[in-house]
């Protein structure tokens, strides 16, 4: 396929555009209601002040995209915490902290993913709130209302990188319905975002948003699997600040951009040992992780061609 500089222009144009004023609006009122269901659930009542809702993810850090936008919400119980002491001397292995205490109250993870289903249900209704998921309760969407809701009951979590605490990392942790459990930097990751954002005059989530539309529109032509949301917003954050400039039209800039992607990854062993989540607490190719270098490599060639760039 020919793609002319007018049409590619206008494409990548497209494609950075921020969801619209009407979706901003219905995510606020996903929001809102969550935090209404949490704060008039009576069994959560003596819990108020040890309860934290907030939002998470891409519509939290701006980097959603039209026709594509779900709010990601995290109901974290403060009551207690969980925590690891990291010793970097070992290769980030987690030892045992060394001033952990065992919790003894009712809030272990059961109890808690129950609760938070049952005032979401309440407020909700049986009918629009999925408890299928291993991670999230979903709240189905109502069009012209409010998007699809992903919903996570978490815990505090600590990451200790000094055995006597000096060094603290505050993040959240989930556990699993199948077990094991997720660590993350929701508050790193939206700090340091919005710092590169500024940093490069608002071109990181731009670039961030063009990668997530080109990922749909490569998926929709069906020439590419789908890839987690997630990994585009990251791809953005690793690209050096001085590549992610202006330039005279929305196609050069994006272009210089995504060669700038493209060729860093070809670097296998770089890509292993540098890039990092945005939180920056996060390997970004790590074995844990649900995509790989050679994914990264994927999106950045397909989308290379599907723009039909010399």
């Amino acid at each position: 396929m020919t793609m002319s500089d007018a049409d590619r222009n206008a494409l990548v144009e497209r494609w950075t555009l921020k969801s619209s004023p009407s979706e901003q609006n219905t995510m606020v009122r996903a929001e809102r209601m969550i935090r209404e269901a949490i704060d008039q659930h009576p069994p959560l009542q003596e819990d108020r002040g040890s309860l934290h809702v907030y939002a998470k993810g891409s519509y939290a850090n701006r980097t959603n995209v039209r026709r594509d936008s779900d709010v990601d919400i995290v109901v974290e119980n403060r009551r207690l915490y969980y925590s690891d002491y990291i010793d970097t001397k070992t290769a980030h292995a987690a030892v045992l902290d060394p001033y952990a205490t065992d919790y003894t109250g009712v809030w272990i993870p059961e109890t808690w993913r129950d609760e938070v289903e049952n005032a979401l249900r309440s407020y909700f209704g049986l009918r629009d709130v999925d408890t299928t998921g291993d991670v999230a309760v979903t709240i189905a969407a109502v069009p012209g209302s409010r998007p699809s809701s992903d919903v996570v009951p978490a815990f505090e979590y600590r990451r200790f990188d000094s055995a006597d605490r000096r060094a603290t990392h505050h993040g959240s942790k989930v556990f699993k319905k199948s077990g094991g459990a997720i660590i993350n930097y929701p508050f790193q990751q939206l700090e340091n975002g919005n710092a590169k954002d500024r940093r490069t005059g608002g071109k990181y989530k731009e670039f961030a948003r063009a990668l997530k539309n080109g990922e749909n529109a490569l998926v929709e032509a069906g020439l590419m699997g789908a890839k987690p949301s997630y990994l585009m917003e990251c791809l953005a954050y690793n690209i050096p600040d001085a590549d992610l400039t202006p330039g005279f039209t929305h196609s050069s800039w994006f272009q210089h951009a995504l060669a700038t992607l493209f060729n860093r990854l070809r670097q296998q062993e770089y890509a292993h040992d540098d890039w990092v989540e945005p939180n920056e607490l996060k390997w970004l190719f790590s074995p844990a992780q649900r995509w790989s270098v050679d994914d990264a490599r994927e999106l950045a060639s397909r989308l290379w061609d599907f723009l039909d760039y010399p």
